[in-house]
């Protein structure tokens, strides 16, 4: 009886550079999966100089701190996904060339993260510091100076290293009544700030003053506004968008993004202890298609909490259904699964802590130049 060809594995052929070169072009979801190929695949993907090269998924989150019987006072905190281990980051900012409590982080974006550094000098007729804003990499302490920001804006960090290498800060301008009137994109391509007058239809009030929560996705900002508005505009201000809300009932409701999408979440008008999660199904007719609904009796165990104020969504999971909440006196993060309507507590932050809670997928590519 003829014996069967032995069958070759082609990977097999392969040199380790090559597979890795293969793998980062990859989703993070697939890399994971093979993991559990065989154990030469798992030490492959493990190996800790590999995984710089490899797409990476939710790592923790950063976060400040207040005691006023602490000095000093104010500090920077980061926790793992997981709330376990010691810190992937430790966020001293020690590589930035200001005081670590002169350090206030505003914004992150695919790796990178938007701080305000305080610099010394008078305080203008209002009593505040003179400043600049730091784009840093915190897996590399790469970092580099933007220099002309302006305090009564708002600031976004727009960055996207799989169309570019380079990253945009976003200041929405605000005018008489408090109304946005227009933006400042400052291009790290150009080193430049460009003033665009706002091109809306409506005039638009930012929702949650400085502190607005937006997303950058598809080169587009887009941030929540009141009068049940969302608003995106482009990184050259050539491009103006006006989204309504899934439901137009005067509240702020939040967005963040979920693999790809802009979703938003909401409680519901007649029912204000049951959280919605809403996906924009079609960006061309603004359709928002309802994903899941959820009773706050069930995340919490408690009925009566207001949303974005007894707690908080802070992100979700890039890669999974996965939303991240913290709830209550001692800011417990905690995690609710979508698909399997399943809710665990991941750590107590403590009560001191504060937002913004920003959630950090670290970014190993040398982009930036150093900023000395």
């Amino acid at each position: 009886m003829e014996a069967r060809p032995e069958r070759r594995n082609p990977a097999a052929s392969l040199t380790d550079e090559i597979l890795v070169e293969i793998l980062s072009r990859l989703p993070v979801r697939s890399v994971c999966r093979f993991k559990c190929v065989s154990r030469s695949w798992r030490r492959l993907i493990s190996d800790p100089e590999h995984r710089k090269k490899l797409p990476q998924t939710l790592a923790g989150f950063f976060y400040k701190s207040y005691n006023g019987e602490r000095c000093p006072s104010s500090a920077h905190h980061f926790t793992n996904v997981s709330g376990k281990g010691a810190p992937f980051i430790y966020p001293s900012f020690s590589f930035l060339p200001v005081p670590t409590s002169d350090v206030l982080p505003l914004d992150c974006c695919n790796g990178l993260l938007l701080c305000r550094c305080y610099q010394p000098g008078p305080r203008d007729r209002d009593g505040l510091r003179p400043f600049h804003y730091a784009v840093c990499n915190p897996a590399t302490e790469k970092w580099v100076t933007v220099q002309g920001g302006n305090w009564d804006n708002s600031a976004h960090l727009c960055f996207d290293p799989a169309v570019s290498s380079h990253f945009h800060v976003v200041e929405y301008v605000v005018g008489e009544g408090e109304y946005v009137t227009g933006v400042e994109i400052y291009s790290s391509r150009t080193g430049a700030w460009s003033h665009k007058e706002a091109e809306w239809t409506d005039d638009v009030l930012l929702c949650g003053g400085p502190g607005a929560r937006s997303v950058f996705l598809d080169g587009f900002l887009y941030t929540v506004m009141l009068s049940d508005v969302i608003v995106a505009v482009d990184m050259e201000g050539k491009a103006w968008k006006t989204i309504p809300t899934p439901a137009q009932d005067g509240e702020c409701g939040l967005i963040h993004q979920v693999q790809g999408r802009l979703c938003f979440f909401d409680v519901e008008c007649d029912d204000p202890f049951k959280l919605s999660v809403w996906i924009l199904q079609d960006y061309n007719t603004n359709e928002w298609v309802r994903k899941h609904t959820v009773s706050i009796l069930r995340l919490f165990g408690r009925k009566n909490l207001l949303f974005e104020w007894d707690y908080k969504v802070i992100a979700v999971h890039p890669e999974c259904n996965l939303v991240f909440f913290v709830y209550g006196w001692d800011n417990t993060l905690m995690a609710y699964e979508m698909d399997r309507r399943e809710v665990r507590v991941i750590r107590n932050l403590a009560h001191e802590c504060s937002d913004p809670y920003l959630p950090y997928v670290p970014l190993f590519s040398e982009l930036l130049t150093d900023g000395r």
